[in-house]
């Protein structure tokens, strides 16, 4: 529809000025008085067949623009959608070159786009594993990195100051985790990706959002290994989050069901928790990606660190 548009209009214009070049080759111009000192035509003259004719084009010119502006006020809210499916589609696309590893590992073909978040977070974001030299201790360890195929789902209440899930992962990826092996991607804080870049990278990931299947009979301490590690650490050893070594979530829940419900409901922001805790919001609501079962195996394996 915008060609047709730019077409009509481009076609007005070439007919208006084809008008005036033949008016011109057609009157007998004075070689002495100049063009706007020449007396006008005569009455006889306006009011002749030359009249009938220029009403007939405005006329035809009315009759187009009454049927071409409605139709295309009509057209434009599917050619704008269009438009926005498009450029998200487009945006996907970048987004997966981006997240994927600079070389290929099966194939080992280059990809001069990606920025390797596939190496530690899995090459569909069904997590990983990663070497991380903690900058206080200087210890190096294997870290178990987050799946991010429900990542929209578990922070579904975001945390506070945030307006939903988006917003906390755009500023997790821009700023990093101090403490972590997620550094930080944002270029407003010294890191490579750009806004539009992370914002790709976002899209693609809203893409392949679905529902994370963790195996079958799995333990509490895998469960826990897969999905909790990244922040409070191998075996509740300590990160981003508090640790939960010597007995300290058995002192903070002394009743297995507060545990339970905090792990499925989440922090919330300035309220407490157990017998000393303080919500931040950075714990997720875990019931919208964990089973019940799931969660109680974790609280069981956490009681016991």
């Amino acid at each position: 529809m915008r060609q047709l548009a730019i077409a009509v209009v481009l076609g007005a214009l070439a007919a208006a000025v084809g008008l005036l070049v033949l008016r011109r080759r057609s009157a007998a111009p004075s070689k002495t008085v100049p063009p706007a000192l020449r007396p006008g035509d005569i009455d006889a003259v306006l009011e002749s067949d030359r009249l009938t004719r220029i009403q007939w084009w405005l006329f035809g010119l009315s009759v187009f623009f009454a049927i071409f502006l409605p139709a295309y006020w009509l057209m434009e809210p599917t050619r704008m959608t269009s438009d926005e499916e498009k450029f998200a589609e487009e945006s996907i696309e970048r987004g997966k070159k981006y997240y994927a590893p600079s070389i290929d590992p099966q194939t080992g073909e280059e990809n001069t786009e990606g920025k390797d978040c596939a190496r530690c977070h899995g090459i569909n974001a069904e997590g990983g594993s990663n070497e991380f030299l903690n900058p206080n201790t200087g210890q190096r360890s294997m870290v178990q990195v987050p799946e991010l195929k429900s990542v929209f789902a578990r922070y579904e209440e975001p945390p506070e100051g945030f307006n939903d899930a988006r917003a906390f992962i755009k500023e997790t990826i821009e700023r990093g985790r101090p403490g972590t092996d997620m550094p930080t991607w944002g270029v407003d804080f010294g890191g490579p990706l750009t806004d539009q870049e992370v914002e790709d990278i976002i899209n693609w990931l809203e893409s392949v959002q679905g529902e994370v299947k963790i195996e079958a009979g799995a333990s509490g301490q895998q469960i826990f290994s897969q999905n909790c590690a990244s922040c409070h650490g191998q075996g509740g050893s300590g990160g981003s989050a508090p640790p939960m070594t010597g007995g300290g979530e058995t002192r903070q829940f002394p009743n297995i069901d507060d545990h339970i419900k905090f792990v499925s409901e989440g922090s919330k922001p300035g309220q407490p928790y157990g017998t000393s805790g303080m919500g931040t919001g950075g714990m997720p609501p875990w019931g919208n990606s964990m089973t019940p079962e799931q969660i109680r195996a974790v609280v069981e394996y956490e009681r016991t660190l």
